[in-house]
């Protein structure tokens, strides 16, 4: 266990820019996206149509690329600090699926396809992972509200994946994003010296 508090406050600080400045460049990148083209294709294909539609595939590819290593920066921190390996694998796990993502474009071939949407449900599973984990060690209001927006999003966009006539997953994976980044500045929380007892350990 640490002994230098300055050092986790430190942590807690280099833990919150991080995640702020991806998060916020990512959903920006995204908001220009969506003011580009809210059509009834992109809300039936969702956030993945972005990185195939030309007018957006640079956006998408910038806002994916740098949460992508946001993630994984955060992971290494997020360990280093908290000792929490689970949940640092699950923000690895996000952060591969979203380059995943990017090269299986799903309108190239049925292949393409299920590996984009496979890769995609992995990657959701594991955010809800990181929120559930953090709602069950903390038991705070705001880390429970945030697995709480992120399991609405999550329902709404499994509702819009079949050929149900109900093409809202759109709505439903940018109602998820913004639950897993408020689950991701919770987690920061985790980083500082007040918090240095929290150790998960091994599950």
């Amino acid at each position: 266990m640490r002994t230098q508090p300055a050092a986790f406050v430190d942590t807690e600080r280099r833990a919150r820019r991080l995640v702020a400045r991806t998060q916020t460049l990512f959903f920006v990148l995204l908001a220009c996206c969506v003011v580009s083209d809210h059509s009834e294709v992109a809300q039936r294909d969702g956030i993945s149509f972005y990185g195939v539609h030309a007018p957006t595939l640079a956006l998408a590819v910038v806002a994916y690329v740098v949460a992508s290593v946001g993630l994984w920066q955060f992971a290494h921190l997020l360990i280093d600090a908290t000792g929490d390996r689970f949940v640092g694998a699950q923000l690895r796990v996000v952060a591969v699926v979203l380059v995943v993502l990017l090269i299986t474009p799903y309108n190239r071939g049925a292949l393409l396809n299920w590996t984009h949407m496979g890769a995609g449900v992995v990657g959701a599973l594991a955010q809800l992972a990181c929120a559930g984990r953090l709602a069950w060690r903390t038991t705070t209001t705001r880390s429970r509200a945030a697995l709480v927006v992120m399991l609405v999003g999550g329902v709404v966009s499994a509702l819009s994946l079949p050929n149900w006539h109900f093409a809202y997953l759109l709505d439903g994976e940018i109602i998820l994003e913004i639950g897993f980044a408020w689950s991701l500045w919770e987690w920061t929380t985790q980083t500082s010296s007040s918090t240095r007892a929290f150790r998960a350990g091994p599950l």
